[in-house]
């Protein structure tokens, strides 16, 4: 959902890198680099120490449950729709060689949209790549819609 999270003055970067957190330094500013390597199947495995921003952080769909207006039900399936699209393209963004690119999703699929290729000799690759463009603003367009805080 994120490139980079920035650290709030209370975190202490030392200790989250010492947790195993990448972390950049730009314009005077911490940032936590992601995919953070803390998320590992479905959880925080640095729950209790995490950074604040993900303390304070609520999805929109973590917002309307706690509202009411949708169950713990309809946001798991809408969570699990999230996932099987992030997989799809996880897949249609490898290096023509199949091997995984490094980083966060979205910029896997701009690196692999911007690589060169020759449609004449490979027309696939022009069907995956506008897929792959296709299903990314998708994505990007439900995230928006069910998942990013708004403001």
């Amino acid at each position: 959902m994120f490139h980079t999270v920035r650290l709030q003055p209370n975190d202490v970067p030392s200790e989250l890198a010492a947790l195993g957190l990448k972390l950049k330094r730009k314009r005077g500013q911490n940032w936590l680099l992601q995919p953070c390597p803390a998320h590992c199947d479905g959880q925080c495995s640095i729950y209790a120490q995490r950074p604040a921003r993900c303390r304070l952080f609520e999805c929109r769909q973590l917002q309307r449950v706690g509202t009411g207006e949708i169950t713990e039900a309809m946001a798991l399936e809408k969570i699990q729709d999230v996932q099987r699209r992030v997989a799809q393209l996880d897949g249609l963004s490898r290096r023509t060689d199949g091997s995984l690119r490094r980083g966060p999703l979205s910029k896997r699929c701009e690196t692999a949209l911007a690589e060169p290729f020759d449609a004449t000799t490979h027309p696939e690759l022009l069907r995956e790549r506008e897929t792959l463009a296709r299903d990314l603003a998708e994505l990007d367009a439900i995230l928006d819609e069910h998942f990013r805080a708004q403001g």
